[in-house]
């Protein structure tokens, strides 16, 4: 049986990605797991100590500002086409939403679900901060549109109550079959009215049409507990 020596300078290597490979691996899970970043047996590692990619994306002020929006909400929705009209919009109160902070409080994750129209409503969001983008970045995935939606603010100098994000998406038709698959303008408007009430609308533009159309308007209020 013939044996093969690795060098010593290949194995040097291997061993030096492997050592940087589990000081990433640590350092990440000390960046992001409170849980790990308290117990005894962890490394501790304080935010001057981080390198500069992971601090820019440590949570701050404007995640901090979302903070009133986490939590078990009532939600009241009307949405005015599809299943309602401008005139008579499709109202429920029979939706609940809860919101929880994901990725060590970099994203909070909204699952909506009840019934409206006699139909099953679902839909899931991300809503976040990217300190590198200086805006508010919003994702949202529904049990109607195979699609998803994808919203951005405009860059922001300051954390407030009200928050505008924009973005399109590919209509399937709720707007009209002759909107099916052109290109739609939309925007979510977030309201933080205090912190047991906010609102949140959903707007858009029909091409060639009338514009800033609502489409949807939840208000949220609490749920003691």
């Amino acid at each position: 049986m013939r044996m093969t020596v690795v060098p010593d300078k290949t194995v040097r290597n291997v061993r030096r990605t492997r050592s940087i490979s589990g000081a990433l691996a640590i350092l990440f899970l000390t960046a992001t797991s409170p849980v790990i970043a308290q117990s005894a047996d962890a490394p501790t590692t304080s935010p001057q100590d981080l390198p500069p990619f992971v601090k820019r994306g440590l949570p701050g002020d404007f995640h901090a500002a979302l903070k009133p929006l986490e939590g078990r909400w009532r939600a009241a929705k009307q949405i005015f086409i599809a299943l309602g009209t401008a005139e008579r919009p499709a109202m429920s109160d029979r939706i609940t939403t809860t919101r929880s902070w994901i990725g060590g409080g970099r994203h909070l994750l909204d699952i909506t679900q009840g019934t409206i129209g006699g139909a099953p409503y679902y839909r899931l969001g991300v809503l976040g901060f990217s300190n590198i983008d200086h805006r508010y970045e919003f994702a949202t995935f529904d049990g109607m549109n195979a699609n998803s939606m994808l919203y951005k603010s405009e860059p922001l100098d300051r954390p407030g109550k009200l928050i505008e994000l924009s973005g399109t998406f590919s209509d399937q038709g709720l707007l009209g079959e002759a909107f099916a698959g052109k290109i739609i303008p939309m925007r979510t408007i977030i309201r933080i009215i205090d912190p047991d009430r906010h609102e949140i609308e959903l707007r858009f533009d029909v091409p060639g049409g009338q514009q800033n159309i609502l489409i949807d308007r939840t208000i949220y209020t609490r749920i003691p507990g």
